[in-house]
């Protein structure tokens, strides 16, 4: 009759071992392919984010004429609710008071919150609390005037501020950070330029295996927008019109 041989120490040492390294890799391996899911997942969302930022702008460049302030945090845009030729009083040397109402003042803003994230606003004038006979706004070159429009305005209330798109931060470029969320343009001069650049970046703090942030970056996505105004007409004080 054959005896039935027991496993000795070692051999079952060496299979708890085995087992132990297959166990492990596969918990790698499921590891990495649910983080690679959690990463597309991040990343599609970053798409449509980014989709719906451009189409809302490319909407408000659409509509514009002209962009009426021009600096790294704050454009302002100018979308006319009449022809240039039907404004003011008609007089060609009152063209530097045409009829231009508050309510046809559109500022894109990047703010900062409180958690650090940035966030792309739009604020539009709210023409119901403005005092009657005070909407109207002289036409300038100089960006310190609508500048000081903003902070009037801002100041008064008389501004709806919204969200375009939150949890931004700064976009990288060659591998450095900038300071802050920003837009760019080709020239300072508004009654040359036509074109808005925007730059930030969509941010994911990593999780651990219980879904707690740890305080690492564990996916940046930079984004550039170029947006260009597509009709030529400027008003008649820079030198040309419709």
């Amino acid at each position: 009759m054959m005896r039935r041989r027991a496993f000795t120490l070692l051999e079952l040492m060496v299979a708890t071992v085995t087992v132990t390294m297959v166990a492990g890799a596969v918990a790698g391996f499921l590891g990495t392919f649910h983080r690679a899911l959690r990463l597309q997942d991040v990343r599609a969302a970053a798409i449509v984010r980014t989709a719906a930022v451009q189409a809302h702008v490319s909407r408000l460049m659409l509509e514009s004429r002209m962009l009426l302030e021009q600096g790294q945090q704050r454009t302002l845009l100018w979308l006319p609710s009449e022809m240039l030729e039907d404004s003011g009083s008609g007089a060609e040397a009152a063209f530097d008071l045409v009829n231009l109402t508050a309510d046809e003042l559109h500022w894109l803003l990047f703010e900062q919150e409180a958690d650090g994230t940035w966030s792309l606003k739009e604020a539009v004038v709210n023409a119901a609390a403005i005092p009657a006979g005070q909407g109207d706004r002289y036409f300038s070159v100089d960006a310190a005037y609508w500048s000081g429009v903003f902070e009037e305005l801002r100041a008064a209330g008389q501004l709806t501020i919204f969200p375009i798109a939150e949890g931004l931060a700064p976009m990288a470029r060659d591998g450095v950070v900038a300071a802050a969320p920003r837009f760019t343009y080709g020239t300072a001069s508004i009654c040359s330029n036509r074109a808005l650049g925007i730059e930030f970046a969509f941010m994911r703090e990593a999780l651990d295996d219980a879904g707690e942030p740890t305080g690492e970056e564990e996916l940046r996505l930079d984004v550039r927008l170029d947006e260009h105004l597509p009709f030529p007409d400027i008003h008649p004080i820079c030198g040309g019109g419709s």
